[in-house]
């Protein structure tokens, strides 16, 4: 009895990575242009999949869409400064960002589930907006600077363009989405559970 429900288990694990795999490659493709800066909505489905299925799960899912932001040429800017570094920081903010959202869940869901999504939600764009703004300054800080030069702005705000804006509306739409679909996740839940509880 315990062995088949491992494996009914196991086989729902699959099939909700798979789930939700398909759903962080489908919103990694939809950008919303809003004041100026186009911004994914990929990051919260990344934070609601590292919370139902766990850290490791959370840091999957990130890799799909840095894969396509390669694959259509987001990232040419920064590959022509320098490659490598391109490379390590677009893997690295994605990865550490739904791992941490995930652990961060997974370390406070039990005591006080909404509050360790909103946590969660904090920490995800927190965590990829300072590993990106820290790959900036330690593999193209001087090319960066050349830049905001020949546009005759400051370096400021060209990271204020590049980064800072993305980061606060990244931010606003995780905290607005993931606690809300953590409830409905919880409620559909319950009733599943409830269910089969009355069909027992």
């Amino acid at each position: 009895m315990k062995q088949r429900q491992k494996q009914h288990e196991l086989v729902k694990k699959i099939v909700l990575i798979g789930l939700f795999t398909a759903l962080t490659t489908v919103f990694s493709l939809i950008k919303i242009p809003i004041m100026g800066v186009t911004v994914k909505i990929d990051l919260p489905v990344v934070v609601i999949g590292a919370a139902v299925l766990g850290p490791i799960a959370g840091a999957w899912l990130t890799v799909i869409p840095t894969i396509i932001t390669f694959f259509l040429g987001e990232a040419a800017l920064f590959m022509t400064y320098s490659p490598l570094g391109t490379i390590l920081t677009l893997v690295l903010k994605g990865l550490l960002a739904g791992f941490f959202a995930g652990l961060i869940y997974k370390m406070f869901s039990k005591k006080h589930p909404i509050g360790a999504m909103t946590w969660a939600a904090v920490a995800a764009p927190v965590i990829n907006s300072g590993v990106f703004m820290l790959g900036c300054y330690l593999f193209i800080w001087d090319e960066l600077v050349a830049l905001a030069a020949e546009k005759s702005v400051s370096i400021a705000v060209l990271l204020l363009g590049l980064v800072i804006i993305n980061f606060i509306l990244e931010l606003l739409i995780c905290l607005i989405v993931c606690p809300a679909l953590l409830r409905v996740i919880r409620m559909a839940t319950k009733k599943n559970n409830s269910g089969n509880s009355s069909k027992k």
